[in-house]
């Protein structure tokens, strides 16, 4: 007999690959019955105890911050930008073909 573990996993698999939405909505459905003790949905007072922001909740949380990096990764960016300015740069194919040709080393 398989293990509890290996069937779950199957399980979570199959829906997790499934494209067919009644089956999903069924299990779902089954999964959420009055009478069943499965039920995998949330309890209503979870939603009612949340509280819509304010306008300046809203602002404070979205807040952009300022973020100040190292000299040291500054002067990584700018020879970075400099490179792509002055073209010191190589396309995808050559990486590519670099990365074939060490890996075969």
């Amino acid at each position: 007999m398989e293990s509890f573990e290996s069937i779950q996993n199957k399980l979570l698999r199959v829906i997790s690959e499934s494209s067919d939405r009644e089956k999903i909505f069924r299990l779902w459905r089954f999964w959420n019955d009055e009478d069943s003790n499965l039920s995998v949905s949330e309890p209503n007072a979870f939603y009612q105890s949340e509280k819509p922001m304010k306008d300046e909740e809203v602002e404070e949380y979205f807040k952009e911050e300022e973020i100040i990096l190292p000299d040291y990764v500054m002067k990584m960016i700018e020879h970075g930008m400099d490179d792509v300015k002055n073209g010191r740069v190589i396309d995808n194919e050559e990486v590519e073909k670099y990365f074939e040709e060490w890996l075969k080393d």
